[in-house]
């Protein structure tokens, strides 16, 4: 059960707290299968170390991961990654966000990781998985709340190909905490053609395989950096 954890590069870090940061980075890697149940986190030492942070500082974002039913906590023996239970995670996520404690930037910070996994690992689909991609077609002729729907859609069926249920659900949850802002987005056309052309795209990458083109494209598109992962 103890096996090695490969974690991610953190030379550039998005403006968003520390601990909310690892967090971040964390849940991916459990969301994404990296960190499965069972597995012992590295030490205390070790990851304040990897982050370049305090102990509190790291503290603070195991706790974050604890609340949200991610790890088991045993005092001298370690945290380990637990199930995810999706119910909790979404309440988990929608209170995080009503009072304040995870702010939209966090969100969307949250989202590049998650996407920019979800993208690589669409890529490596099969073709008939990908046809999926087909029926989530955006158009400059919808209203607002049209468009948005048929983009949060699209991010679903990227999320679908890629094969993980729980990453689905997770966005799922991340997309309604932005629906506001992303509706408000809608009312520009220029937003809107950008988007379109961002799924011709991200469509086209996904289709041919071309993950580091994939990759690209969904991180621009959010707003963030690709993050960069150790081989």
């Amino acid at each position: 059960m103890n096996q090695s954890v490969e974690l991610p590069s953190v030379d550039r870090q998005p403006r968003v707290r520390r601990s909310t940061y690892i967090a971040n980075h964390l849940r991916n890697m459990i969301f994404t299968g990296a960190l499965k149940p069972g597995d012992r986190l590295p030490t205390e030492e070790q990851l304040c170390k990897h982050f370049g942070v305090s102990r509190t500082t790291l503290r603070e974002s195991v706790q974050m991961l604890r609340v949200s039913g991610l790890l088991d906590v045993t005092p001298g023996r370690g945290s380990f990654i637990r199930l995810p239970d999706p119910s909790v995670l979404m309440k988990d996520l929608a209170l995080l966000g009503q009072y304040g404690t995870m702010n939209l930037g966090d969100v969307n910070a949250l989202r590049v990781l998650l996407q920019v996994e979800m993208v690589r690992l669409a890529c490596e689909a099969s073709a008939e998985d990908k046809k999926l991609l087909q029926g989530h077609v955006i158009s400059r002729q919808g209203t607002a709340d049209e468009i948005e729907e048929t983009e949060r859609s699209w991010h679903l069926a990227i999320a679908k190909v890629a094969g993980n249920d729980l990453s689905q659900t997770m966005l799922e949850a991340l997309l309604s905490m932005q629906r506001t802002e992303r509706l408000a987005s809608f009312e520009d056309a220029d937003e809107i053609m950008r988007t379109m052309g961002v799924q011709i795209r991200l469509n086209s990458a996904i289709q041919e395989g071309d993950k580091n083109m994939a990759t690209r494209v969904i991180a621009s598109y959010l707003g963030g950096s690709t993050p960069q992962f150790k081989n």
